[in-house]
């Protein structure tokens, strides 16, 4: 996984927090606690431990964040606003179907025409099921993917990754002088 990272794509449901369908739920929303939220009918959404500070992380290291999701968008953006999450994205990428790679070729679009031209293979795009990355690596490009869950199992083993690819390269042909 060689090159720079510049944007973080973050899938929301069953990765960002633990609620398998946002969508379901009957704003508005309320915060009860630290991470955790409620609907109107009190279900709950909860963050996954290490969010903040994951997203606060990415920012510090310029990284571009956005959400990269299948939903109802007024209610997951009801959501991430409750769960104080919202401020910490630069972009969302939130429609109601399931065609990631064009929600993901829209965003890239987007970002060019605000003149960063960030290439498919600058993007990380984290997901708890790897249901679209198919169509996103053959209609998008290289997108770099990573399974939440299965290839990391929180955020600090994501940002431990990240970490990992964005230091630089250790020069091999080096050696050491005497």
């Amino acid at each position: 996984m060689p090159g720079r990272i510049k944007l973080v794509a973050l899938d929301l449901d069953g990765t960002l927090w633990d609620c398998e369908d946002v969508s379901l739920l009957t704003p508005p929303f309320r915060s009860i606690g630290e991470g955790v939220a409620a609907d109107s009918e009190g279900r709950l959404v909860r963050v996954r431990e290490g969010v903040k500070e994951f997203l606060k992380w990415c920012r510090s290291k310029g990284l571009l964040l956005a959400t990269l999701s299948w939903n109802d968008p007024a209610k997951a953006l009801a959501a991430l606003k409750a769960l104080d999450l919202d401020k910490y994205f630069h972009y969302h990428a939130i429609e109601y179907h399931p065609r990631k790679h064009e929600m993901l070729a829209k965003l890239l679009t987007k970002l060019r025409g605000e003149g960063m031209d960030i290439r498919p293979e600058e993007v990380i795009y984290v997901d708890d099921r790897n249901l679209h990355l198919k169509d996103i690596r053959e209609r998008v490009g290289a997108v770099r993917f990573v399974r939440f869950g299965r290839d990391v199992k929180d955020f600090r083993k994501l940002r431990d990754l990240l970490e990992e690819l964005m230091a630089p390269a250790k020069n091999m042909n080096s050696s050491k002088s005497r």
